[in-house]
């Protein structure tokens, strides 16, 4: 009996953890670009004791931070400031107050700053890891190989003015997860450069959430909850019936 409750207690706990990643990719479905949280892989935990017959389990998780690497649907826009990785890849950026960090949100513009960012506000970093200073253009060119240039407003039309490479990361050899933050960063290592990406310039990349897997794996994991509910419901009557057994007189 005492195992039944344990198991059951355990088996809940993992449904809401699995719940609320479902909610967590379905809140973030049409961000650009999101990478859709995994289910961390979870297991249970059996302590026992010497001289007893009783083993509690107790829920436990692993792999923290997994997520899809998947690539999600290109959106043409036409503007010259969006941009897509079209395989395998990151952007490097950097929010305020955080470390850097890698994404593949391609919806960029300029701030105020004259700084280019992404949709979330954060600083997209060159190779050298620096935030990139965009002057006033009439237009913007972004090559396969993330080399950003600009026709100057103040230029000749036709003039192009090179303002460096737009930092890349392919991610190969890395141990990627999401920190506490949500960032995508190396489990071991220092972020680098190595531009061995490629980008398509005028489009944005779509969350890889498929919002009907979502839906239906969230129900899958409500009705384990009610099922476990009624488990740990059953095996309380059992027990009360089990007691009023027990004090029925002798004889």
């Amino acid at each position: 009996m005492d195992k039944m409750i344990h198991l059951s207690l355990n088996s809940l706990d993992i449904a809401l953890r699995k719940q609320a990643v479902s909610a967590q990719n379905l809140a973030n479905m049409n961000v650009s670009g999101y990478r859709r949280d995994m289910y961390e892989s979870f297991g249970s935990l059996y302590m026992s004791s010497d001289n007893q017959l009783n083993t509690r389990t107790f829920a436990i998780t692993n792999g923290s931070g997994i997520f899809d690497a998947a690539q999600g649907r290109l959106r043409h826009t036409d503007m010259s400031t969006d941009m897509s990785i079209v395989g395998e890849g990151f952007f490097v950026s950097k929010k305020p107050g955080a470390d850097i960090s890698l994404t593949r949100r391609g919806d960029m513009s300029v701030s105020s700053e004259r700084q280019l960012v992404n949709g979330a506000g954060a600083l997209v970093l060159n190779q050298n890891l620096q935030p990139i200073t965009v002057p006033p253009f009439r237009k913007m060119i972004v090559s396969e190989g993330g080399e950003l240039m600009i026709e100057p407003l103040n230029g000749e039309p036709g003039v192009t003015e090179n303002l460096g490479l737009i930092g890349l990361v392919s991610g190969e050899g890395l141990e990627l997860q999401k920190d506490n933050d949500g960032e995508i960063r190396p489990v071991n290592g220092e972020i680098l450069p190595d531009q061995n990406v490629k980008i398509k310039q005028g489009y944005v990349e779509e969350s890889n959430v498929n919002a009907i897997d979502e839906l239906v794996a969230s129900m899958g994991y409500q009705r384990s909850y009610e099922l476990n509910m009624k488990l740990i419901k059953t095996a309380s009557e059992l027990d009360e019936n089990t007691a009023s057994l027990l004090r029925l007189p002798n004889g």
